[in-house]
């Protein structure tokens, strides 16, 4: 005896179907939340950075002493003055060019200029410099991409 149309359900295969397209969209947006937080955490170490920076020149000009803000290459850290070590991710990569006998710091003084010098940041495939104008003080992030 056939059913009628209304009363009948779902087939096995139509409900494997459904499961299978819920598994990829669910796998689809893991994978956008994901590269959204590893974005989110460049922005989030770059900001700090240039801020970290920015603070020691406000700080020399306030004080009427030179401020630095340090970087440990080694392990991805920085520490402006008075403030907490801060980390970059681990899998950015940093370069520093600054005046020679400071060593891996940027020096601000009280007119507002600075030792001067750049960073280079790298992660996977993007690019960003960090400069450090000697006469102003000026700090100014670009993207090399």
């Amino acid at each position: 005896m056939n059913r009628p149309r209304s009363h009948r359900g779902f087939t096995l295969f139509e409900l494997l179907v459904v499961i299978v397209l819920i598994g990829i969209a669910i796998g689809l947006v893991g994978f956008g939340v994901g590269r959204g937080l590893h974005a989110a955490s460049e922005r989030r170490a770059l900001s700090e950075l240039v801020q970290s920076l920015r603070a020691a020149r406000v700080q020399a000009i306030v004080t009427g002493q030179p401020a630095r803000t340090r970087f440990d290459l080694n392990a991805g850290r920085f520490q402006g003055p008075r403030e907490p070590v801060r980390q970059l991710p681990g899998d950015m990569h940093v370069q520093l060019q600054t005046a020679d006998g400071l060593g891996p710091a940027f020096e601000f003084y009280p007119d507002g200029g600075a030792s001067g010098g750049h960073l280079l940041l790298a992660r996977d495939d993007k690019r960003w410099r960090v400069d450090i104008n000697w006469l102003t003080g000026n700090v100014q992030l670009r993207s090399l991409n």
